[in-house]
């Protein structure tokens, strides 16, 4: 294993832990990862920040890396929209414009990475679909949009 799919591991590692300790906190499934940040309270906010910041600089060298020379501005893009969501919990209060902006170019510029290298990988939205269809909520919940993206993203890493 190189160096950079350990950082990409490490990576995951500090993603799922943080998500799983906010379903603990919540006693569920959160509406959102972003929402969570709002239950840590302002006083401890730069946790998310560090969180997403962390993801963000461990992931990059092997997106930059495995990404066709076409396709490294999405890899920079889903980068910096992800810098930009650890970014928003410290100049607001609640989300914001900024965040969901930073949201959505992270989240298709990603996904369209993803799809012009290694398009298979968008099966994994497979359960999010199949969740969608089955839910009581209409799958209106958008913390599995964010888990499939980034589970998309981190597989995309560790294939190549």
């Amino acid at each position: 294993m190189n160096i950079m799919n350990s950082l990409v591991i490490i990576a995951l590692i500090v993603m799922a832990a943080y998500t799983v300790a906010m379903s603990m906190v919540t006693k569920g499934i959160p509406e959102s990862i972003s929402s969570t940040v709002y239950l840590l309270g302002r006083k401890f906010a730069w946790v998310f920040t560090i969180v997403m910041w962390s993801v963000a600089f461990l992931i990059v060298p092997k997106l930059m890396e495995i990404s066709s020379d076409g396709t490294r501005f999405l890899a920079f893009f889903s980068v910096a929209g992800i810098l930009g969501i650890g970014a928003s919990p410290l100049v607001a209060r609640e989300k914001n414009t900024f965040h969901y902006v930073c949201a959505a170019v992270s989240g298709i510029a990603s996904q369209l990475l993803v799809a012009l290298n290694h398009p298979l990988l968008l099966l994994l939205w497979f359960p999010y679909i199949g969740y969608t269809l089955l839910a009581k909520d209409g799958g209106r919940n958008f913390f599995w949009v964010e888990v499939s993206c980034m589970l998309t993203v981190f597989a995309y890493c560790l294939t190549f």
